[in-house]
């Protein structure tokens, strides 16, 4: 009962504000306005910026609130829309793009409709500006997958002292993309996607497998997203998958059909956020292999989550705020796996529970290049943050002392109830020179009869160096140290290293308690480029430590190295590519390892959020 009601109020949250700016809405508030002569600077002044790229491109810090910290207050009269043109280039832009290229880009790419970019902003017409506010709008758009860049600029209005006019720039991507997976030619994998279908802020994808051995040989995806509801700035996803879509916990091929509704905190200026997922899955044995082998199972996600941010009617200036939210999460299996050693697997048992949160944060943001990207505008966020979470967890696992005392049985669940609680603390902070930190520290813990179970510290630090100048060539060293420790193991897994933290070490039997690892990895942007992509060679080095606890050695050291390069084009939405070779030396427990990867769509924002659901701690 309290589940389904957090569930209703969470969507009338998330959708309310839609639904009351829809029916306030004015026929004249959508239509077009001819920009004026000051409106067409602010326009001619965010263009500039969205676009060149001058040679030397000397890379700095500046503070996203700096150009309209001046018309802090004054009123916003009008706000104009201007959407930039696949035809300029955002490295110069005195290269345009041929024609031909336009045109064939212009056929099969939906420009992004005026009414679409209305309909992510939060600054408002007839109201004070808020220079903060105006520059997390700005970021808010930049995130989005169909737009590459945004500048909102303000200009006084003519004769009138206390009253600006708001331009809104922003730069279309092209939208039409697709990737090639899987191991050709025995399984070739292919997606196609449009993240902005007919131009409407409309996510559609579909993915299709052909593999031999498979039955049927034939396997497919497809997904609908649609960003911010009748401007409600809430998103809404559609999804099935035949080929491990949705939360796959299991290892076997997993069927799944899900369905999500999400509203960030897009600004500390607004007051609500939450999400609510309903997802099916359960493995399907496409493969034909013994009963006795497959792992049969079913499971089931519910998932809902809330947010209320307090002090939003500060002082502008003042980004202190207070968020207290609440999640309730259930993951149940209808269906287990019947092999018994798989049952004493935390992942094939169900868990549910309840989590409270405080959040202190601060958070502001420098606007920058060459961190992830390839030359456009990038948000790195500096600030702190703390919060104490606090819940009740159940969750059933294997008991296998009562299998050992009662004679005759094969398989006894037995239901476990505890109190969870933990804090995390996270730094990050910037300096004008181009350098950043990250600083992370977090502890949780469960509570059952009155001792300390299942306790996880885990800590990082991170490095990122100013972008150093070396002709036309930018050069960024990444630094990672990182630590973690499982005290008073009951039913948690142990720890274990990860292929992304030592790149290319696959070793299941490498788990313990505690472990230490650390990273170096430098990286080269040049100016190459080859049909507008761009490219930027790297080179790693990875070492990491864990004590072993089912290891002849009882601490084993891994070390790794790895080369390659990353390639992009900003115009387009492909994704970062990358290209590594891996080469992890010989351990007292494993061989040698050389491994060649290829990657897709890798991250490339690092703009962070606000706030999060309420969660537990993990390594």
């Amino acid at each position: 009962m309290h589940l389904t009601f957090i569930r209703s109020l969470i969507v009338i949250v998330l959708l309310l504000p839609a639904l009351t700016s829809w029916s306030q809405e004015s026929p004249d508030s959508t239509k077009t306005k001819k920009k004026t002569s000051l409106t067409r600077k602010a326009y001619n002044q965010g263009l500039k910026s969205i676009t060149v790229r001058k040679k030397k491109d000397t890379v700095r810090n500046e503070s996203a609130i700096k150009a309209n910290a001046i018309y802090e207050g004054k009123i916003i009269r009008n706000i104009y829309v201007q959407i930039v043109g696949l035809e300029r280039s955002i490295y110069d832009s005195t290269r345009k793009t041929k024609k031909i290229v336009t045109d064939v880009a212009d056929a099969l790419h939906g420009s992004t409709r005026e009414s679409v970019i209305r309909n992510h902003l939060f600054i408002e017409s007839n109201k004070p500006l808020n220079p903060y506010e105006v520059a997390d709008n700005e970021r808010f758009l930049r995130d989005l997958d169909f737009i590459l860049d945004s500048r909102i600029l303000a200009e006084p209005v003519p004769g009138s002292e206390d009253s600006v006019d708001i331009t809104v720039t922003t730069r279309d991507v092209f939208s039409l993309g697709f990737s090639v997976g899987g191991t050709i030619p025995t399984s070739p994998e292919v997606s196609v996607y449009d993240v902005n279908l007919l131009g409407r802020g409309q996510r559609v994808g579909f993915t299709g497998l052909m593999e031999q051995g498979r039955t049927p040989p034939f396997g497919f995806a497809t997904s609908y997203r649609k960003s911010s509801i009748f401007g409600s700035l809430a998103n809404l996803e559609l999804a099935y998958s035949q080929l491990n879509g949705g939360r796959s916990y299991g290892q076997e091929n997993e069927f799944a059909y899900y369905i999500r509704l999400t509203r960030p905190l897009v600004s500390p200026y607004s007051r609500l956020a939450g999400g609510l997922e309903f997802s099916n899955n359960w493995s399907k044995n496409v493969y034909g292999d013994p009963d006795s082998v497959f792992l049969d199972y079913n499971y089931k996600i519910r998932d809902a989550w809330i947010g209320y941010n307090i002090g939003i009617k500060r002082e502008l200036s003042n980004r202190n705020r207070h968020m207290v939210s609440m999640r309730l999460f259930k993951g149940f299996y209808l269906d287990q796996p019947e092999q018994e050693e798989y049952k004493a697997e935390q992942r094939y048992n169900s868990k549910q529970g309840i989590l409270g949160q405080y959040t202190f944060y601060r958070q502001n943001y420098y606007k920058t290049r060459y961190v992830f990207g390839f030359g456009r505008t990038e948000d790195v966020p500096y600030g702190v943050s703390f919060s104490v979470t606090g819940g009740y967890m159940k969750q059933t696992y294997q008991d296998t002392v009562r299998v050992q005392a009662e004679e005759g049985k094969d398989s006894l669940q037995s239901v476990m109830r505890r109190v969870y609680a933990g804090v995390e603390w996270l730094g990050s902070f910037a300096n004008r020179n181009g350098n950043f930190f990250l600083f992370k520290a977090q502890l949780g813990s469960y509570f059952h009869n009155q001792a300390a179970e299942d306790v996880i510290l885990n800590t990082s630090a991170s490095y990122v160096t100013r972008a150093l100048n070396l002709n036309r060539y930018k050069m960024r060293l990444y630094l990672v140290a990182a630590y973690a420790q499982l005290f008073e193991q009951k039913v948690g897994e142990s720890i274990d290293i990860s292929d992304s933290e030592v790149r290319g070490f696959d070793a299941d039997s490498v788990s313990g308690s505690n472990k230490l690892r650390g990273r170096l990895e430098a990286v080269v942007y040049t100016p190459w480029t080859l049909f507008g992509f761009r490219f930027a060679p790297f080179l790693g080095f990875d070492h990491a430590w864990i004590n072993c606890d089912i290891c002849e050695t009882e601490r084993v050291s891994v070390t790794g190295i790895s080369a390659g390069f990353r390639t992009r084009n900003e115009n387009l939405i492909f994704g970062t590519m990358e290209v590594r070779v891996n080469y992890v030396l010989e351990t007292p427990v494993t061989p040698a390892q050389f491994s060649f990867e290829f990657k897709q769509r890798l991250r490339v924002k690092n703009t962070g959020r606000f706030v999060k659901p309420p969660s537990l701690v993990r390594y």
